[in-house]
């Protein structure tokens, strides 16, 4: 028991290592050509074709035409192999400056969209709490940089970006969901078309009749583009009060 308390407590501090430190081999032992970059890339190509799920140890080093053992001689093991995986795929953070603190930060929220359609496996990854890499860092750096000229305090430009952050998330989370499940989509439709006449769902059905319950809408009309706005509109009101 007490062995399995001092995994939980360790597990993030080797991760924190990895992340923050040269490269390093864990154990002794031919390499197979591999190293802890060619791991990583691997694993984030199995994750974005088939889930976090599908990335095992095993998996990976068949991936790589290695054995499971030469995997470990570079990563302790799938946890900090997916804390590896977020961090790297937190690279290249959107460039800020040069604009004004809405324009930077909506470009900030549209590429923030644009990471998590493309992994969505890091809805999962994050909720489960990764440490902080470097990567990651620099992605919210340039968020906080976008509101450096704003009058707000830094723990209110904070919870803007956590506010923003987790818009884009929703956005994402919305966006796979309808790819995902054409069932669920029919069933809400045929749910629809029965509540129209039920007085109970008189909103729903004044919407239904509006069509506002068609395919999204795409650019600068979409739901999460109104969404952005607003939340910015918001911002906006609350920093000249601020002054």
């Amino acid at each position: 028991m007490k062995r399995k308390n001092r995994r939980r407590v360790t597990a993030p501090r080797r991760s924190f290592e990895l992340l923050w430190h040269a490269e390093a081999r864990l154990r002794r032992g031919p390499v197979a050509g591999i190293d802890r970059a060619a791991i990583v890339s691997a694993a984030l190509a199995l994750a974005d074709a088939e889930g976090l799920a599908a990335v095992t140890m095993s998996r990976v080093a068949d991936e790589l035409g290695v054995t499971t053992m030469a995997l470990y001689r570079h990563v302790p093991g799938k946890r900090e192999l997916v804390d590896l995986m977020t961090d790297a795929a937190f690279a290249h953070a959107p460039g800020t400056g040069g604009a004004n603190w809405r324009t930077e930060l909506a470009r900030w929220a549209r590429a923030d969209l644009a990471l998590f359609q493309r992994h969505p496996w890091l809805h999962e990854s994050v909720m489960h709490g990764t440490s902080a890499g470097p990567n990651w860092l620099d992605w919210l750096e340039a968020a906080l940089r976008a509101l450096s000229g704003t009058p707000l305090a830094p723990q209110e430009k904070m919870s803007v970006v956590l506010l923003i952050d987790g818009h884009a998330r929703a956005s994402a989370q919305v966006t796979a969901g309808a790819k995902m499940s054409g069932e669920w989509a029919a069933n809400f439709g045929r749910a629809l078309e029965r509540s129209i006449p039920d007085p109970r769902y008189a909103a729903l059905a004044a919407l239904a009749a509006a069509g506002s319950f068609a395919p999204p809408l795409q650019g600068e009309h979409s739901a999460f583009e109104f969404g952005l706005e607003r939340l910015l509109d918001g911002v906006a009101a609350y920093g000249r009060q601020a002054i």
